[in-house]
C-alpha cells in the first residue's frame, strides 16, 4: 500500500483498489470487505449527491447498506462449508467439489452465500451422519429459492422468530417449518 502521502496523488478508483488490496491481505476483515468495497465505490458518487443537496438520500443509503451489512453479518457468524466441505459433508467421491456444491446449488437442495467471488453453505443444511443434505432443508429451500436468493434465505434460516430459528425445527418440529416456509415464501 502507498505512504500516506502518496495517497493523497492517487486518482479516486486508485485509492479504492490500493484500499482493497490491504483489505484483502488483513483475513479479520474478510465478513465486512464486499460491503466496504462497495461504499468505497460509491464514495465519490454519495459525495457529489450529498453536494447537490441531497443529503437525506444518502443518509437513507446509508442506513440501507448499514442494515444490509448487519443482516449479512448474522448468516456469516454461523457455521459455513465451503464447496470442498460440501463435498465431503455429501460423502462425494471422484468428482470435482466445485461440481457437487454448484448441482445441489442449483437444485435448489442448498442455499449458499457469495463471498469475495465464491460460495459458501450455511453448514445445518448437512446431516453429516448419514452423508446428505437433510431431506426436509432440500424441501424447504427448493420452496424457499423460487423467490428469493442466497442470502434472503439463508438469513430466514437463522433469524430467531418465536424464540427458534428455522434452522433449530429442522429436526424438532417439521410441520412449523413447514408453516413458516410457507408464510416466507408468500
Amino acid at each position: 500500500m502507498p505512504q500516506r502521502d502518496q495517497l493523497a496523488d492517487l486518482s479516486d478508483p486508485e485509492f479504492v483498489r490500493a484500499i482493497l488490496t490491504e483489505l484483502d491481505r488483513r483475513p479479520s476483515f474478510d465478513a465486512v470487505r464486499d460491503q466496504l468495497a462497495t461504499l468505497l465505490a460509491m464514495g465519490p458518487t454519495l459525495t457529489a449527491v450529498a453536494q447537490a443537496g441531497v443529503g437525506q438520500l444518502v443518509e437513507e443509503a446509508l442506513a440501507t447498506a448499514r442494515t444490509e451489512i448487519a443482516e449479512q453479518n448474522v448468516v456469516l457468524g454461523q457455521p459455513l462449508f465451503t464447496a470442498v466441505e460440501v463435498a465431503e459433508a455429501v460423502g462425494a467421491r471422484g468428482s470435482s467439489n466445485r461440481v457437487v456444491a454448484s448441482r445441489l446449488r442449483s437444485r435448489g437442495e442448498i442455499v449458499g452465500v457469495e463471498v469475495q467471488g465464491r460460495f459458501l453453505f450455511p453448514a445445518f443444511q448437512f446431516d453429516l451422519g448419514r452423508a446428505r443434505v437433510h431431506p426436509m432443508v432440500a424441501e424447504v429451500n427448493r420452496q424457499l429459492t423460487e423467490r428469493s436468493d442466497g442470502w434472503m434465505v439463508a438469513r430466514w434460516w437463522v433469524t430467531v422468530v418465536d424464540g427458534h430459528a428455522p434452522a433449530a425445527l429442522i429436526d424438532t418440529d417439521p410441520e412449523a417449518l413447514r408453516v413458516r416456509a410457507a408464510a416466507f415464501a408468500g
